[in-house]
């Protein structure tokens, strides 16, 4: 049985940043200590702990980018969505661990 999400790579979703054509929403579900300590700028935080009760904030029409530390964490909440009837969904592999881009800190 395939998974119901795609994977996307750090170099891909900074590609699509920067020529602005796709529209993304990339939700970071790494702990606020971690995000504080720097993250992708476009990204907003919603930690996995809390994904649950706050996955109906997130529009389903967009294609949501889920990142964390290394891509456990958004692999596991891209099953959660991808089950809730989330359609466009996809794993940043490797996380902030292989992101290259620009790093915002809060």
């Amino acid at each position: 049985m395939s998974k119901a999400w795609h994977d996307i790579s750090p170099q891909e979703v900074e590609k699509r940043l920067a020529e602005q054509k796709e529209d993304m929403i990339l939700i970071d579900v790494r702990n606020p200590d971690e995000f504080s300590a720097g993250h992708i700028a476009q990204a907003q935080l919603l930690p996995l702990s809390i994904l649950p009760i706050r996955l109906h904030e997130i529009r389903n029409d967009k294609q949501v980018v889920f990142i964390c530390r290394s891509g456990g964490r958004s692999a596991q909440a891209c099953e959660y969505a991808s089950n809730l009837g989330y359609e466009h969904v996809f794993n940043m592999t490797g996380g902030m661990l292989n992101w290259q881009g620009e790093i915002a800190h809060k």
